[in-house]
């Protein structure tokens, strides 16, 4: 089964599961089928590591690279950022009107779509901030819909990176290998194992099997966890010390196709439960936009 035939039968088990989640899968749905078809026409040279250079941040515990290293292809992220637009015209009746607003503003070159790309990569929130107030857009909406433009080529770049950790030992780290950000989302494998999900590169990697993952803190008597018998496949890991919450996917609960991205935008109950307890999750959620 390939990714998109994942993505098609996982939205279709979860709409008809949860039905209320029906307008959000339809408009992600959208979403993550043009970003992964977009991936098929990027071209970008492929970051390679210097063997010495490799080693030191391998010994020293460090991302591979920062965050504004990747690359984009842009005249692919260009072309991804206005059929998002029109997707969120089609699929989001609360974002349809701003959509528009930033399709027209890009053609008409009133801001440029590079230099919201860049701002992104290099957390450059003044640069958002004043967008922002020159479209009379909130930010978070223009970033959500920047960053979803550029993260195909950002994943693809991850993977090139990946490689160069294959034969590496595992770090069992709270942040990603490859870029050094935060986890958004973690599963479990069939074997049982706890892989986490990085929030900005997508990269998957081992980490410990139990314990918070934010502050390391492995007391039992800080460390918590909830999950509804209805949805047995889900759980949410809550830590007393650091208050932080990771929501988790058990596979070996789910006898359906497994497309990481969908499950976390399908249980934003999980998070509201999580947020109303008190607890936060440090890993950004840049694909989360109310709808």
């Amino acid at each position: 089964m390939n990714i998109i035939e994942q993505l098609e039968q996982s939205t279709a088990f979860i709409k008809k599961a949860r039905p209320s989640y029906g307008p959000i899968l339809d408009f992600y749905q959208q979403v993550f089928l043009a970003q992964e078809k977009s991936k098929d026409d990027i071209s970008l040279p492929a970051i390679c590591m210097e063997p010495d250079l490799l080693n030191i941040k391998m010994k020293n515990e460090m991302p591979l690279i920062d965050q504004s290293e990747f690359l984009i292809d842009m005249p692919v992220a260009e072309q991804l950022f206005e059929h998002l637009c029109d997707i969120a015209s089609d699929f989001a009746p609360q974002l349809s009107s701003n959509a528009r607003i930033l399709k027209k503003a890009a053609n008409n070159h009133t801001f440029s779509l590079q230099t919201l790309f860049l701002a992104i990569l290099n957390n450059q929130d003044s640069a958002l901030h004043d967008l922002s107030k020159l479209l009379n857009i909130q930010e978070r909406e223009i970033v959500f819909f920047g960053y979803a433009s550029i993260a195909p080529s950002i994943r693809i770049c991850s993977e090139h990176l990946a490689q160069s950790l294959s034969d590496k030992p595992d770090l069992k780290k709270g942040y990603c290998p490859i870029c050094g950000n935060l986890p958004d989302f973690a599963f479990f494998d069939k074997d049982g194992k706890r892989f986490l999900k990085c929030c900005f590169c997508a990269h998957e990697w081992l980490t410990i099997r139990m314990g918070c993952i934010f502050c390391k803190n492995k007391d039992k008597e800080n460390q918590q966890y909830f999950f509804s018998n209805e949805e047995k496949e889900y759980r949410v890991n809550l830590c007393d010390n650091c208050h932080k919450y990771i929501k988790a996917v058990d596979l070996r609960q789910m006898n359906r196709p497994f497309y990481p991205k969908l499950e976390q935008v399908s249980t934003l109950h999980l998070d509201i439960k999580a947020i109303e307890q008190g607890y936060a999750n440090s890993g950004s959620c840049t694909n989360d936009v109310s709808l």
